[in-house]
C-alpha cells in the first residue's frame, strides 16, 4: 500500500534524483519538480502531504514560495521540510520564521531524511480529538463537566459506569472488546481483572438508562457494542 504523497521542489538534478531515490525507496510517492512555476502547478494537480523544499530555486528564492504558499489556507497546515546548502544559524532562523516546518541542510543522511520525513508526517496524522459533548439518540454526554442527560433528565453515574458509557460513546456501532473496556475504564494497571467486571457494570449501566440501556447489545464470546441507529 503506498505511502504519503510527498512533493520535492530543487533546481539541482542530482539531488532531486537522490531525494526520490531514497523516498520512493520508502514506499513514499513522491512528485519532483525544478522550479517555482512547476511546484506551484504540482501543488494542485498533486495535491502533497509534505513538500520538501530546496532554498535556492534559480529565479526565486524557496522562502519567497513558502510565503506564498502559507498565505493560501489550502496549504497553511502543510508541513514542509527545507533542505539546502544554506546550514548556517540565521539561514535556519530564517527558514523556519517564515513557515518551515523543520530545516536540514546538504549533504545529508538517508536515515536521517527519513526519519525527519516520518516526524512531521506524524505530527499532522495525530488522531482527532473526542468530542467534548458525546450524543446518541437522546443522551447527551458532558465530558468536561461530567454531566449525563437523558432525554433531557440528568443521570447520576458511578465513576465506572460513567466512563464505561463514554467508551460507547465515543466508538458507536463498534463491537468493543471486553479486554479493550478494562483497559478504557478500570486502566492498565488492572486488565489482570476478570472480564466479569464489565459484564456486571454493563448490566447496572443498562438498568440505570432503562430503555436506552437495551441498545448496549452483547457480542458473544468477545464483548459489546453500541447500536447506536435503533
Amino acid at each position: 500500500m503506498a505511502k504519503e504523497r510527498i512533493l520535492v521542489v530543487d533546481d539541482d538534478p542530482a539531488h532531486l534524483a537522490l531525494v526520490e531515490e531514497i523516498l520512493t525507496g520508502a514506499g513514499y510517492q513522491v512528485k519532483t519538480v525544478k522550479s517555482v512555476f512547476q511546484a506551484k502547478g504540482a501543488l494542485s494537480k498533486f495535491p502533497p502531504e509534505l513538500m520538501i523544499l530546496d532554498r535556492g530555486l534559480g529565479e526565486l528564492e524557496g522562502l519567497d514560495l513558502l510565503k506564498e504558499i502559507r498565505s493560501d489556507e489550502r496549504f497553511q497546515s502543510l508541513p514542509v521540510l527545507l533542505l539546502t546548502a544554506r546550514n548556517k544559524v540565521p539561514d535556519k532562523v530564517m527558514g523556519l520564521s517564515t513557515g518551515g516546518d523543520d530545516y536540514m541542510g546538504k549533504p545529508f543522511s538517508e536515515e536521517e531524511l527519513l526519519a525527519r520525513v516520518a516526524a512531521l508526517l506524524r505530527r499532522t496524522k495525530a488522531p482527532p480529538s473526542v468530542p467534548k459533548v458525546l450524543s446518541v439518540q437522546g443522551l447527551v454526554m458532558d465530558l468536561d463537566r461530567h454531566l449525563v442527560k437523558l432525554k433531557g433528565k440528568e443521570l447520576d453515574l458511578p465513576p465506572k459506569e460513567f466512563e464505561l458509557l463514554a467508551a460507547f460513546l465515543e466508538r458507536p456501532g463498534h463491537v468493543l472488546s471486553r479486554r479493550h473496556l478494562l483497559q478504557r475504564v478500570w486502566g492498565d494497571t488492572e486488565v489482570a481483572l476478570n472480564p466479569k467486571t464489565v459484564d456486571v457494570t454493563v448490566a447496572r449501566l443498562r438498568a440505570t438508562l432503562g430503555d436506552w440501556g437495551k441498545r448496549l447489545v452483547a457480542v458473544k464470546a468477545y464483548g459489546y457494542q453500541l447500536e447506536a441507529d435503533s
